[in-house]
């Protein structure tokens, strides 16, 4: 990394633990306390994990190697086979001493309905578990298990916490797209996540940590080894947490200047490509000459956003984007452009995730995370994807207009 590319790694440790201690020390965490914007710093070891034989296998590892904490921010962790398994594994972990919390999603998650019994079994085990309830005018805060505050929601209403990251005793990270959820096992839902190690675990624990306290966690405690010294390799790379909060979007920001920038390649894989600003974009970016392919699902899970997205694909086809349609659910959220940079996340292409969800991506220039996103992702996928094609008859073309429309409300 080229020197004064970033603050020293001193002052942005020092940084994220003065923030870190304003929010532990606060009797109220405000919701525009998760407003949680970072300066560029840096990462190591980022290793792309496809296919969910791979990451939670690589996650099961590292959360059974923990020595103090595990912290998990996911949308969908519900009591099926995974959602046991990952159960089972933070369970013992919390009997060994190591400090668990959890910051979950009532709509993916069920905590208090479907799921109540495994949360439960969470509580009792010492777990701490805070819920985020973005369809609830009265929403419960503080610990899952324990005495729960009920208070108006009206700020927090449609405003779901579509965030899937993991922190292991404050030095690996992880981001990416997947649920403790069974269809992510079975690999009906295809997706990733990227594995990282560095200075910008630190970031992804800040967000975490604003997250616990706003949902009524109790304040943490031993933030140094929370957010630990750590010293900067010479093969560090640039990166960046980007996290969208309700008025707050810079991974929106992000996805713009990301496709804005390409000059020779752009690859993008997303499963809801619904927003017609960012569409728009695309084609710009096609029609300048960028090489850029599109990575979707064949057949959406949402069929209303499906048909939304179909109304585009003639403008993106007409403008030389190459769209292929995957045969199973991509689910993935990604963005590499020219080869040497990546963002990768939890984002969708529609108006909920750029717009109104919590979501979490990271940033960085890594050519190496690149190739590995070309080698590992883009490559096979398309290898065995379908051409994609726009609606041919009329009453398709009028139905995808008219759901299309509704864009921004999807």
């Amino acid at each position: 990394m080229a020197a004064g590319e970033t603050p020293p790694a001193e002052e942005q440790v020092e940084a994220l633990r003065r923030r870190a201690e304003t929010l532990e020390s606060s009797t109220a965490v405000s919701r525009a306390d998760m407003s949680q914007a970072f300066e560029p710093t840096w990462a190591t070891d980022l290793e792309l994990l496809v296919g969910a034989d791979r990451y939670f296998r690589r996650i099961g590892q590292d959360m059974r190697s923990a020595q103090q904490s595990i912290h998990i921010n996911q949308f969908g962790y519900k009591s099926d086979a995974l959602g046991k398994d990952a159960t089972g594994i933070l369970v013992k972990k919390a009997a060994e001493g190591v400090v668990v919390r959890l910051v979950v999603d009532d709509q993916g998650s069920t905590p208090f309905g479907s799921s109540k019994g495994m949360y439960g079994e969470l509580a009792d085990a010492g777990v701490q578990v805070v819920v985020n309830q973005g369809f609830r005018p009265i929403a419960k805060r503080g610990l899952v298990g324990g005495r729960l505050r009920r208070r108006t929601n009206v700020a927090g209403l449609g405003h779901p916490d579509h965030r899937k990251s993991i922190v292991i005793d404050g030095r690996i990270g992880y981001v990416g797209g997947a649920g403790f959820q069974e269809h992510f096992e079975t690999g009906e839902f295809h997706d990733l996540f990227v594995r990282m190690t560095g200075a910008v675990v630190s970031q992804f624990q800040l967000v975490f940590l604003a997250s616990f306290r706003y949902l009524g966690g109790p304040p943490v405690e031993n933030l140094e080894a929370l957010i630990p010294d750590i010293e900067q390799p010479d093969d560090a790379v640039r990166a960046t947490v980007l996290h969208n909060a309700p008025g707050f979007r810079p991974i929106s920001v992000a996805i713009a200047e990301i496709i804005d920038a390409s000059r020779e390649t752009l690859d993008i894989v997303n499963p809801y490509v619904a927003d017609p600003p960012s569409i728009r974009r695309i084609v710009g970016a096609s029609r300048r000459g960028v090489r850029v392919r599109l990575l979707v699902p064949a057949k959406a899970n949402n069929p209303v956003l499906a048909l939304a997205q179909r109304h585009h694909h003639r403008a993106l086809l007409d403008a030389g984007v190459e769209i292929w349609e995957h045969p199973r659910m991509v689910h993935s959220k990604a963005f590499v452009r020219d080869g040497i940079e990546v963002l990768v996340g939890t984002c969708n292409l529609e108006a909920w995730s750029l717009r109104r969800s919590y979501e979490i991506d990271m940033r960085t220039r890594s050519p190496d995370l690149a190739r590995q996103f070309a080698h590992d992702f883009f490559d096979p996928g398309i290898e065995i994807s379908r051409p994609g094609t726009a609606p041919q008859r009329a009453a398709g073309r009028a139905l995808s207009r008219a759901v299309a429309a509704l864009h921004p409300l999807l």
